[in-house]
């Protein structure tokens, strides 16, 4: 993980940005990294992030921050030493320091008098600020303290970054720079001299000295003093020609030769940054990696633009080429050397940088570059290639799809050259955003995408997306043939690979969503060298994930290998294959997530595998495999429940039920059985009672007692829905004696809890406590969690009915958490209204943001309250609107409907 505060404040971690919560929990972070590794005071903290005037809630407030940053960073990060916090950091993780070390070693270098290892060190330190200061935190009282200070560094690095300049003698490129920041900061003296010095050394004398008639006049008339002595000895070395003044001589060299790209770079100022810190560092050779369409090329020749100032370039164009004995001569050719003999005696001894663009068809001359780098230490080498060279001085740099900001940017530039008057507004908007996301922000199937703009309007396109490779075929006729077309592009990479390659590659098609190595072994066959192989040609990516490893396709590419399994005659075989595989996967995290052995872990599984569930139901029902079809959607039913997606599972189980009439009977029953929660959950207990009361017939003719009784514990849901709680208590009775005779601990605890509800919503408070307690008490022992949660919460209602608040929040507290682990988002939503209800006295705006936030959940997963849960929030709402007015709850539950869900609930947890 890195830490950055040269520009927004952000955490970076392998898998990409941390999001680190609202901008007070932002500055809490911001001041521990601005004190390097210090351990800072609370009452200083507090000082920095409310400045003279802080509430009386703030060092509560400051312990939930840092609660979250913990939750977001790790809690070994941030220690607490007394009364104070301290953010542990490893050396070269935080880029101010990285900055600072950098703009140091590079002052050295100019004292040293090595100006071109100076430069290097320098625009290093500068690549590290990517805006303002502290920019995401403007209007905090920490950026107005800090913002200047920070701001000043960059200032200083930049004039050394001058100095620099000025010593090696590029004078005339600088001089216009130099204008832009005198009238940005005509204040600083040294940007004034420098300025002063530019124009001179590029034969300009007349304006040099009308520059320094400008700088007095500035000083004079706006600050009253007269410019720097430096600055007067300046001019008058000018008006004397002294010769000390002369710019440096510049060494002979090659010079730059690359080819002009025909539209301007969209974007990519992240990567060019990076490759060219690298090439600027202890990195000789970087090799851009991607599929095909990422923009390796164009990327390869930005960076060689940027780091033209300091390294001559040379552009080579491999992609015509097939014979890897023919690389040498192209270099040699590039380099204009002649002669004979090995190419790298030949090499000159100046800094040069050399792009190799195309080498993913000459692999077996990658020794060729070795030699070339071994053979002139200055050299610098970019490669474009879809697999890595796999030479020990390379770094690998895998080129990312555009992020959707700069995709959109890109579509709509290269759309508008079609079409003048096309315009990303309103409803088109959000198309050209889908299509930039379904083409997986690839630069050549945005373009190819976006020449289609002066025939299709965004929404049209969209509704031809299932069919993208048909509809990415306009290319510029001046791309290569290659890049025509998406197709043709995956044509070239395909056509390199190997038999087995090729079909381990169509065979991965059947995959949504990535896989494991375990599931591409057992449905596709493929071995780790075949996988690996893939991931190096840049057809497979590797992500790393909280349940491990996993691998996966763009989905343009994706839909090229789905074409190729078609073609091969195979596609039934894998998809069956793919159906069976996750129907044990999904079976045996059931039976975990039942059982108690392994929740949150099956759980995690689930989640990391739900894209695949989803294609695997998608071809049972296609196929007309009912059975595995009703086995898959059982097994994943408490899963969908408790992750909230009720509209989903109850749509799969109305088709597959309508579906299975002539299916097993007692798989039917279990299909059933749990087909009803889902309708019941969004407030439809006329369709859950048909579903309960058919599985209940169901079992009763297949003499399964047990299952039997879990009907009946559902129908009593449904009374309590309709409204008859005697008919409820009369229903729950049966079935927990039914239960207790069974040793069916898990199922009896969830009817307990349940009685305890029914005697809540009757005002027999105690009743209800002694229900819940005994259901807790039996959760607790056989670590029941999911149906613990929902009773403490249920216990924790009737304890505020009792008046015994501190109690209630302690089983808030509790039950949340257990939900938080769980992923548990209905009693999440709950245990945040009850929450508010607790806290709504003393701190009526948090509470509004409370239920703002517990609303947004509830209609996020397609809940409605009921009962008396919906007349306990009418009766909180109406307090709160009292207190703090309809205009002013309204405007708290929106803030709560759009905060951070992870952020309201540690705020929640701390209260």
């Amino acid at each position: 993980m890195e830490f950055r505060v040269l520009g927004p404040v952000e955490a970076r971690s392998e898998a990409g940005s941390i999001a680190l919560g609202r901008p007070k929990q932002r500055a809490v972070l911001a001041a521990l990294l601005l004190r390097g590794g210090e351990a800072v005071p609370r009452d200083r903290l507090v000082d920095l992030i409310w400045g003279e005037r802080p509430p009386g809630s703030a060092v509560a407030s400051l312990q939930v921050y840092v609660h979250g940053l913990r939750q977001a960073l790790g809690a070994e990060r941030i220690e607490t030493r007394g009364q104070a916090y301290r953010l542990r950091l490893d050396p070269g993780e935080l880029d101010l320091q990285r900055f600072e070390q950098l703009v140091t070693r590079a002052e050295r270098e100019l004292a040293a008098g090595r100006p071109e290892g100076a430069a290097g060190l320098v625009r290093d330190a500068l690549s590290l600020w990517r805006g303002p200061p502290l920019a995401d935190l403007a209007g905090e009282p920490l950026a107005d303290a800090e913002a200047g200070r920070l701001e000043e560094l960059r200032l200083h690095a930049l004039e050394l970054r001058n100095e620099i300049e000025l010593a090696l003698g590029r004078h005339d490129a600088l001089a216009p720079e130099l204008e832009a920041l005198v009238a940005e900061h005509p204040y600083r003296d040294r940007l004034r001299r420098q300025h002063v010095l530019a124009l001179y050394r590029a034969g300009r004398q007349k304006e040099a000295l009308e520059a320094y008639q400008a700088a007095r006049h500035t000083l004079v008339d706006e600050l009253g003093i007269e410019p720097s002595p430096e600055l007067r000895e300046l001019e008058r070395a000018i008006l004397r020609q002294d010769p000390a003044l002369s710019a440096p001589d510049r060494p002979p060299g090659l010079e730059t030769r690359l080819p002009v790209p025909p539209t301007p770079l969209v974007g990519r100022a992240l990567e060019v940054a990076a490759v060219s810190a690298l090439l600027r560092g202890q990195a000789r050779l970087v090799t851009l990696t991607g599929p095909g369409g990422t923009g390796k090329t164009r990327l390869a020749l930005a960076v060689a633009e940027e780091l033209s100032g300091e390294l001559p370039a040379r552009f080579v164009d491999l992609s015509s080429l097939h014979d890897p004995e023919l690389v040498a001569q192209s270099v040699g050719e590039a380099l204009g050397l002649e002669g004979e003999g090995a190419l790298a005696e030949r090499l000159p001894r100046e800094p040069v940088l050399l792009v190799l663009d195309n080498f993913e068809q000459l692999l077996p001359a990658a020794p060729v570059v070795a030699e070339l780098l071994a053979g002139s230490p200055a050299l610098r080498v970019v490669a474009t290639s879809r697999a890595p060279l796999r030479l020990s001085a390379e770094h690998e740099y895998p080129v990312p799809p555009l992020p959707l900001h700069e995709a959109v940017e890109l579509f709509t530039a290269r759309a508008r050259a079609v079409d003048p008057s096309f315009r990303p507004t309103n409803g088109r908007a959000d198309s050209v955003a889908e299509i930039c996301a379904r083409l997986d922000g690839l630069p050549l199937a945005l373009e190819l995408a976006a020449a289609r703009a002066k025939l299709l309007p965004p929404e049209a396109m969209v509704g031809r997306l299932e069919r993208s490779l048909e509809l990415l075929t306009a290319g510029a006729r001046d791309l290569p043939a290659r890049q025509r077309t998406l197709q043709a592009t995956l044509d070239w990479s395909y056509e390199l690979l190997d038999p087995g390659e090729r079909e381990l590659f169509a065979r991965l098609a059947v995959f949504q969503g990535g896989c494991t190595v375990e599931a591409v072994e057992a449905i596709a066959g493929g071995s780790l060298d075949l996988l690996g192989s893939l991931v190096d040609e840049s057809l497979l990516r590797r992500i790393d994930s909280p349940t491990g490893p996993r691998f996966a396709m763009l989905e343009t590419i994706r839909e090229y290998a789905a074409n190729r399994l078609r073609e091969s005659g195979a596609e039934e075989d894998a998809r069956r294959r793919h159906a069976a595989y996750f129907l044990r996967v999904a079976e045996a995290a059931a039976s975990s997530i039942s059982s108690a052995t392994d929740t949150e872990g099956a759980l995690a599984e689930l989640d990391a595998e739900h894209d695949n569930f989803r294609a695997a139901l998608a071809w049972t029902a296609s196929a007309g495999e009912v059975e595995g079809e009703l086995r898959l959607a059982v097994a994943l039913s408490w899963f969908w429940m408790m992750r909230g997606e009720l509209t989903e599972a109850r749509r799969r189980f109305e088709g597959v039920i309508e579906r299975s009439a002539s299916a097993d009977p007692s798989l039917r029953a279990s299909a059933l059985v749990r087909a009803g929660i889902f309708p019941y959950r969004q407030g439809d207990a006329a369709r859950a009672r048909e579903l309960w009361t058919e599985a209940r017939e169901l079992f009763l003719e297949l003499g399964d007692e047990k299952e039997a009784a879990r009907c009946l514990a559902e129908l009593a849901s449904v009374a309590i829905a309709e409204g008859d709680l005697d008919r409820a208590v009369q229903l729950y009775e049966q079935a927990a004696e039914q239960f207790r005779a069974q040793a069916q601990p898990t199922r009896l605890g969830i009817v307990l809890s349940n009685l305890g509800a029914v005697a809540n919503m009757r005002a027999y408070f105690d009743a209800a406590a002694r229900y819940q307690e005994e259901a807790i008490a039996l959760q607790r022992e056989i670590d029941d969690r999911d149906a613990l949660s929902i009773s403490l919460y249920n216990l924790a209602r009737t304890e505020i009915k009792r008046g015994r608040r501190e109690t209630a929040r302690e089983l808030l507290r509790e039950a949340l958490r257990l939900a938080t682990d769980l992923g548990y988002k209905e009693v999440i939503a709950h245990c945040l209204q009850g929450a508010a209800e607790l806290v709504a006295e003393r701190d009526p705006e948090w509470a509004g943001r409370a239920c703002g936030a517990s609303l947004a959940l509830f209609d996020e997963i397609g809940v409605s309250l009921a009962g008396d849960e919906a007349e306990d929030y009418r009766d909180l709402r109406g307090r709160l609107a009292g207190e703090l007015g309809e205009r002013r709850l309204n405007e708290l539950l929106a803030e709560g409907g759009e905060a951070s869900r992870d952020a309201i609930v540690a705020e929640a947890l701390a209260r």
